[in-house]
């Protein structure tokens, strides 16, 4: 690691905070991904998170009739952990780039933690990503909405 320019004014994290950073990181992903694992998709697309805690269906669908921006969430990442791209797809293709960028940062993170090579603290987070990332679920959820009207499963109960 070479030592920051006398002018640099970005602050250098320590390799210790750097490893240790890294580290929770991939705990925090890898337990997404492993509660992902632990449900059932629910076929329709949407629901899978009702599994957790007796959690309530989506108030917006309940009012609507049409899903929410995230629905579709939970059951994508499900259905990628349990190897069902095309329920992924469905139920909300924006679940499925979650799905690898929560992999990509569990791997990432545990090799920095590990060996203290710098994998994701290489990242240098803009918020450009984070307009690219609405844009994507909301293209996600355009999708989702779209092909659940067109086949008649939206909207619900109408």
């Amino acid at each position: 690691m070479t030592p920051p320019a006398k002018d640099d004014p970005t602050p250098q994290a320590s390799p210790t905070g750097r490893r240790l950073v890294a580290g929770l990181l991939a705990l925090l992903c890898a337990t997404v991904l492993s509660a992902g694992a632990a449900l059932t998709p629910d076929e329709r697309g949407y629901g899978t998170h009702t599994q957790i805690n007796d959690e309530p269906s989506c108030g917006y669908m309940a009012r609507t009739g049409w899903p929410c921006p995230a629905c579709g969430l939970t059951t994508s990442v499900s259905a990628m952990m349990h190897a069902r791209v095309g329920l992924a797809l469905r139920a909300q293709p924006f679940g499925v780039l979650l799905w690898a960028a929560l992999a990509a940062a569990t791997v990432g993170g545990a090799v920095e933690a590990v060996t203290g090579r710098a994998v994701v603290s290489r990242l240098r987070p803009r918020w450009w990503w984070l307009a690219v990332a609405v844009a994507l679920l909301l293209a996600g959820w355009g999708i989702h909405a779209g092909l659940g009207a067109m086949s008649g499963r939206f909207p619900v109960g109408r």
